[in-house]
């Protein structure tokens, strides 16, 4: 309630403030945000600004020709052609891109493959479900 003489909120009658009940006053509103000059809707970190320019078509000439392909596929072959060609750093940095590249696909293929569980333990599962089951009719 609201007095009017010096507009201050009069306590309600029904309600207690103390540990974690804070007055009415200072409770977060609704619809209102508590960082209104915060981060604005829309914007973008550096690694999702990156992310969309590689997926971007680029138009190139190859052997006489314009192709369109994804400006990261772009960045690919003149990183690979330029260590065809014999620079160190970007042999180096190939080389190291497909190491690590096969040994993703190794560790996603070896976390794949499933084991059978051994059959002893699969009869002492079934004993127990049996018993649980046996138990509940």
């Amino acid at each position: 309630m609201i007095n009017e003489q010096d507009n201050h909120v009069a306590p309600d009658l029904d309600y207690e403030v103390g540990p974690r009940r804070p007055p009415k006053h200072s409770q977060f509103k609704k619809g209102v945000s508590g960082n209104p000059k915060g981060r604005p809707k829309g914007s973008v970190n550096l690694r999702t600004a990156v992310s969309r320019r590689l997926r971007e078509n680029a138009t190139v000439t190859r052997n006489g020709r314009q192709e369109k392909m994804p400006k990261a596929e772009l960045i690919a072959l003149q990183i690979v052609d330029a260590a065809a060609k014999g620079d160190l750093k970007a042999a180096t940095f190939v080389a190291r891109l497909d190491d690590e590249a096969a040994a993703a696909v190794a560790q996603a293929s070896s976390e794949e493959a499933f084991k059978t569980p051994d059959k002893e333990n699969l009869r002492f599962i079934r004993k127990r479900l049996d018993g649980l089951i046996g138990e509940g009719e």
